[in-house]
């Protein structure tokens, strides 16, 4: 049974509502991970479906997960700060982690959805700290991905061959640009929502991490 425990996150002058959940009652210490939610002026928050489903497919695997809420989301302090702000969050949030006891202070990886996925993978791209990115249904045809096209760790992309703001074509183009080592999904009759499709998501998880998993 994981232990699940409400945190607060320092972010400069600001304080984040954070979940964070070890996978199991053992010392540790664990890889850690944090995981991002979807775009905050559009209802997202920690607990989304997809968020939990990265959470859950990261603890069985043996990672200590948290889950944090943006500013100005749930209880978390601020207001939107239009993508960059949130930098400064995802930044916080790694850094409560690797000071963690029971937490491996290198190799951490990041993981986000929708905008998280835009905002956490271009904090963790900047960040020595971190050697691993997940990016689930990333908003490519609204946002740029070409700070990917210098991160030579490991990195897997997934999205839905029906989802609104990714084009498959689009996709495969960023995919196509991204250095090795990667992993790039499209799942088949999936929207950007995965909802009733997130078993297909966890599966890809685990795909990737038996490929990069150090």
């Amino acid at each position: 049974m994981e232990t699940l425990l409400n945190v607060t996150i320092p972010s400069g002058t600001l304080s984040l509502e954070g979940i964070l959940e070890y996978p199991e009652e053992a010392a540790g210490p664990f890889p850690g991970a944090v995981i991002c939610h979807p775009h905050p002026q559009f209802g997202g928050n920690m607990h989304n479906n997809v968020v939990r489903s990265v959470r859950k497919a990261l603890i069985e695997r043996g990672f200590a997960c948290l889950r944090f809420n943006f500013r100005g989301v749930g209880r978390s302090w601020g207001s939107y700060g239009g993508g960059v702000d949130e930098l400064a969050d995802v930044a916080a949030a790694v850094d409560f982690m690797v000071h963690l006891d029971r937490v491996r202070p290198s190799g951490m990886l990041v993981a986000g959805y929708s905008f998280g996925s835009w905002v956490g993978l271009k904090a963790g791209a900047r960040d020595k700290r971190v050697n691993r990115l997940i990016g689930v249904s990333p908003p490519i045809n609204e946002y740029n991905y070409g700070f990917l096209n210098t991160y030579t760790e490991p990195k897997f992309l997934i999205v839905g061959d029906n989802d609104f703001v990714c084009s498959v074509e689009n996709f495969r183009r960023v995919m196509d640009d991204i250095p090795e080592p990667k992993y790039g999904v499209v799942l088949p009759g999936v929207d950007h929502f995965h909802v009733g499709t997130e078993p297909a998501l966890i599966t890809e998880i685990n795909t990737f991490l038996d490929k990069f998993l150090q």
